[in-house]
């Protein structure tokens, strides 16, 4: 598979569903600054969505970067990645719509829920399709990070049942963590040909 073309169809698909997202974000009826303080909810739904996606993104970067071929497996999961991510609009409007219900909050969480655990079976059949940078590209599963992932899974699926809007928190704190512990020196890669010989 043409690992271009598929950066190109993902990095379109980002940019639409974060374009769709602050589309979303309703025009202030009014002319104080508690007209757009209305409007927190989405504001802090948006957030959270806006920079787990990039960073997410980044990572989906350093992953490709240091992958010499897509198989169709890999193809594939990405598209269900990218599915999921899709929904990404519908889930922060509604939560942002009614934060403290505990179908929203589940819908929101679940969402983020799966499209991670899929981009973390795309790393695995990553490196196992790409032997010599397997070592790279399995440091996004560094032992601290899934299991930080799998703990902030379970007290969400845990705690939103009795404090939906809990969800918007612990996927906050979520993207903190992978925003300040990407892999090292995934900011100097280029592309897997420029590191072969390493």
């Amino acid at each position: 598979m043409n690992k271009a073309r598929v950066e190109a169809f993902t990095d379109a698909i980002i940019a639409i569903v974060m374009t769709i997202m602050v589309l979303e974000i309703k025009i202030p009826e009014g002319a104080t600054l508690w007209s757009l303080l209305r409007e927190r909810a989405y504001f802090l739904a948006y957030l959270i969505s806006f920079f787990r996606i990039a960073a997410t993104w980044y990572n989906h970067h350093y992953l490709f970067a240091n992958a010499q071929w897509i198989s169709r497996k890999v193809f594939w999961l990405n598209i269900v990645w990218l599915f999921f991510m899709s929904l990404f609009p519908v889930a922060t409007g509604w939560i942002s719509a009614d934060p403290f219900s505990r179908a929203a909050a589940y819908f929101y969480f679940l969402i983020f829920a799966v499209w991670g655990v899929t981009f973390y079976i795309m790393v695995a059949v990553l490196a196992k399709d790409n032997p010599r940078r397997a070592t790279k590209i399995m440091l996004m599963l560094k032992p601290q990070r899934w299991l930080f992932e799998l703990f902030s899974l379970v007290t969400g699926l845990i705690v939103i049942y009795w404090l939906p809007i809990a969800s918007l928190l612990i996927l906050g704190i979520n993207i903190i963590f992978w925003i300040l512990f990407p892999p090292k020196d995934s900011d100097q890669i280029t592309d897997w040909r420029d590191n072969h010989e390493s």
